[in-house]
């Protein structure tokens, strides 16, 4: 199928896959289909003879680079099946890892994994106030690097900072292995720092989606990949939610300010949503004041009106309960499980709706269920792996060592690194020697007796026939604790060649870091607000709208600008939310948005999320509907008792 098949040369979508200006921004809200912009410009390019080697497409998630792909091969687009798609995060991995930038970098893009950073705490928690202030350190340090601070005129850490990144990368250095705020800064500094590097000129074309939502040092990153190459960016700061991973929205307003001549082009026909959704979001973010250029969303009368509905319950078991009943309901009257999306930002709704709802035989998925390395099990057995892999992999046998030591064994591991560095010798020679004793060193009979233990594991793998066999000893089939990995390592192991190991840890340890939620699922699904950016669903149910989870309050100590920001992005983030519903009135399916909200429920679950009650009355708190429900303006219903 032709690029430019059923395209009208007079809409932006066409504009935006026939441009060849150098530089492209388009700026597309939500529904108004900028992936199907995206996939006919791509088209375009390989039917023009470009090789798909050439064409860098940079998408915000795993799933949606596959979604660009299916699409792209359905087109029949010549070479499409070469093209490949990818996140900025995997992107500067793969390139790091090339034997020349490795050189030249001086580091080992093996990231940590969240719980491999305790024994990391511990070693450095003595020297740098206790554990608590070390997280916090840390923290700063990625965040710094985020933000291209040390580019900025005047910066400079202080010397308690200092002194702490000199132990951390040292503690790094020594055990080959980076944090993962780290990977795209380091690439970034190898881009900066190597003019000349053949990567700057690699890529020909470069699309890039959610441009809004990437940091500064990944659009720095972008620009200098862009030397020699032609560049679409693709974005809506009014979508932009991710702060809290130091996102630059400035960056797609200011960017033609950078790129004068470029070609500036919207979307802004809503595609997906009814029309009662396109008017209440457009009344909702109108109350944003630091909109540089408001972009309202135009309505498609095809899509109907939608059915909007906001209820408010007594309690808090009341909306569950409420809720569990609506999404009963529809799928007793012939509703798919997997045409439900159930958002809230907080667990106190999610997990007892998703419990409520298992309940009643309604096969539903949870994103609030604990992550596949949450679990003790699932984190030695995974830590285990790594070192049956790579018996050189320093950060596994770090955490294998210490996992059952007071403070993780600090005190003995200093010495067996202190030992290494003097020596040259690897912590697995080492250990080696100290088990065997041919080496003997203070206050490392612990360590040793783990060690010893583990060797015996690892030997009982190596007897096993191959990797299933291997995934069926660390993640057995039925076991509670390591149920979501295993199902995890399956589904890898079906994409790799068979038996390669370094394949599958690489290709299961990025999906663990970097989870993603599938857009084509068979169950009602529950997740936070953020989580759903890139969904869609006929019905979408927003729970817990109350004051003080939507929005949140600011953090102590902010300037009134600071809670300002805040404030602005919590409402993006409620219009993210409306956005996600999907009208289909030719398949009866008008698009459904529910909010809810309850009146009160008990003080301790409210302060265990973070809700600071107005009011008090017997144990209970008295909340206040979200000041978001005001904001939808006149075509939003309204509310009704649940």
């Amino acid at each position: 199928m032709p690029w430019s098949d059923d395209l009208n040369p007079a809409t932006p979508a066409y504009q935006i896959a026939a441009s060849t200006n150098q530089r492209v921004r388009v700026v597309a809200g939500p529904g108004t289909g900028k992936s199907f912009a995206m996939k006919r410009r791509v088209a375009r390019l390989l039917e023009s003879g470009v090789a798909p080697g050439a064409i860098l497409p940079v998408t915000f998630t795993r799933v949606a680079a596959e979604d660009l792909h299916r699409e792209l091969v359905g087109m029949g687009a010549p070479g499409c099946d070469d093209l490949e798609g990818v996140t900025l995060h995997s992107l500067a991995l793969r390139m790091l890892m090339r034997n020349h930038v490795l050189g030249a970098t001086g580091r080992v893009p093996r990231p940590l994994n969240e719980f491999e950073l305790e024994p990391l705490i511990c070693d450095l928690m003595a020297a740098h106030g206790g554990k608590k202030e070390v997280k916090k350190l840390r923290m700063a340090y990625e965040a710094a690097w985020a933000r291209l601070q040390h580019q900025q005129p005047g910066y400079a850490p202080s010397a308690a900072d200092a002194a702490f990144q000199a132990d951390l990368l040292a503690w790094l250095r020594f055990h080959e292995a980076m944090l993962i705020g780290e990977v795209i800064p380091q690439f970034h500094q190898y881009l900066h720092s190597n003019p000349a590097a053949a990567e700057r000129s690699e890529f020909a074309h470069i699309l890039v989606d959610e441009y809004q939502d990437l940091n500064r040092a990944e659009q720095g990153v972008i620009e200098l990949l862009s030397d020699a190459a032609e560049v679409c960016i693709v974005g809506d700061d009014d979508q932009s939610i991710y702060s809290f991973k130091h996102a630059h929205p400035d960056g797609i307003r200011e960017w033609l300010n950078a790129n004068a001549g470029a070609d500036d082009l919207g979307l802004d026909d809503c595609r997906r949503c009814p029309t009662r959704v396109v008017s209440i979001a457009n009344s909702l973010i109108d109350h944003n004041a630091l909109r540089p250029v408001p972009r309202p969303l135009n309505p498609m009368p095809a899509n109907g009106e939608g059915d909007v509905r906001i209820i408010q319950y007594h309690d808090i078991t009341q909306e569950v309960n409420g809720v569990a009943a609506l999404v009963a309901q529809m799928i007793a009257d012939g509703v798919p499980a997997g045409d439900i999306l159930v958002l809230t930002q907080s667990r106190a709704f999610g997990m007892p709706l998703y419990e409520a709802l298992v309940a009643g035989d309604v096969p539903t998925k949870s994103y609030y269920a604990e992550t596949e390395l949450s679990r003790d099990d699932a984190q030695r057995a995974f830590a285990l792996l790594k070192l049956f892999v790579n018996r050189q992999d320093r950060v596994a046998l770090r955490w294998l060592v210490g996992v059952n030591g007071n403070n993780w064994h600090a005190a003995g591991y200093r010495r067996v690194r202190e030992h290494c560095e003097n020596t040259g010798a690897s912590p697995w020679d080492a250990m080696t020697q100290l088990e065997s004793g041919a080496l003997s060193l203070a206050y490392t009979t612990g360590i040793v007796e783990s060690f010893r233990e583990i060797v015996q594991e690892l030997d009982d793998l190596e007897a096993l026939p191959d990797l299933s066999a291997v995934v069926d000893h660390l993640f057995p089939d039925g076991q509670d604790a390591t149920r979501d990995i295993r199902a995890l390592a399956l589904t890898v192991l079906e994409e790799v060649e068979e038996d390669d190991r370094e394949a599958f840890i690489r290709d299961l340890s990025t999906a663990i870091s970097q989870p993603e939620i599938p857009t084509e699922i068979e169950d009602v699904r529950i997740m936070s607000l953020h989580k759903s950016k890139g969904l869609s669903s006929p019905v979408t149910i927003i729970a817990g709208c109350v004051q003080g989870l939507l929005p949140r309050p600011p953090d102590d100590g902010l300037t009134p600008a600071e809670q300002a920001q805040h404030l602005e992005e919590q409402r993006r983030l409620f219009y993210v939310g409306i956005t996600r519903v999907k009208a289909a009135p030719l398949d009866d399916k008008p698009g459904t948005l529910i909010l809810t909200y309850c009146q009160e429920m008990p003080v301790r679950d409210a302060l265990s999320v973070g809700i600071t009650p107005a009011q008090q009355q017997y144990g209970s708190a008295i909340l206040h509907a979200s000041q978001f429900i005001q904001e939808l303006g006149p075509t939003a219903p309204n509310p009704i008792a649940g």
